[in-house]
């Protein structure tokens, strides 16, 4: 479990098949065993030796994460799992990507910068305004919903952290919609039809008819 407040970048140092290797510097204390966040991803730690860190990525992970497209030299997002009892300061994040996304566009304003995002279909049920999202694993709230997009703004902050600074239009994200939001809008239209309750979407209102 995570909070989606990304601690540090990590470079990755290479990337073979499906082990990646990432240095994310010496006082990034973790063990061997333990849940880390890269780019939202919960990945299990394989070694840890000297600040780099070995992982091992599966067949779904690949499929559904945009860590099939990272290089050498890429910076991957990096956050350590919740310890309990300790506070969360963004939103509870479980490291489950649901799927990768395409930024559409970037709109810089000084330090501050906007953030557009492809609204899949898929995705577009648990997208609300005001309401969190897992982008990369950063803890981030929606603006602005469009027709095709979604839209983020990003503070200083979290431009300084994160990998957002080195991303550009067409690169591809990975997405976690909130939790809450998520089990609410997949759970609830079961329990409709058990009830054979006809869900908002198959209503037919008078301007229908």
């Amino acid at each position: 479990m995570f909070s989606g407040i990304v601690e540090r970048t990590g470079k990755v140092l290479s990337f073979d098949k499906n082990r990646i290797k990432i240095y994310a510097g010496k006082n990034f204390r973790v063990k061997k065993g333990e849940s880390v966040s890269v780019n939202g991803a919960c990945l299990t730690v394989v070694s840890s030796r000297q600040g780099i860190l070995l992982f091992d990525l599966s067949p779904e992970t690949l499929r559904r994460t945009n860590l099939s497209l990272v290089r050498r030299g890429d910076f991957v997002n990096l956050e350590r799992s919740l310890k309990l009892g300790a506070g969360v300061s963004g939103h509870i994040v479980q490291g489950h990507v649901l799927t990768s996304i395409l930024i559409k566009g970037i709109e810089k304003k000084g330090e501050f910068a906007r953030f557009e995002f492809e609204l899949k279909e898929e995705i577009e049920k648990y997208i609300i305004e005001k309401g969190f999202v897992a982008i990369d694993g950063i803890s981030l709230t929606v603006s602005e919903i469009k027709s095709k997009t979604f839209v983020v703004d990003i503070i200083p902050e979290t431009m300084r952290v994160t990998n957002l600074k080195y991303k550009k239009v067409g690169d591809k994200v990975n997405f976690e919609p909130d939790f809450f939001v998520k089990t609410i809008a997949d759970l609830l239209p079961r329990y409709l039809e058990k009830l054979k309750i006809p869900s908002a979407s198959k209503i037919k209102t008078h301007r229908d008819n």
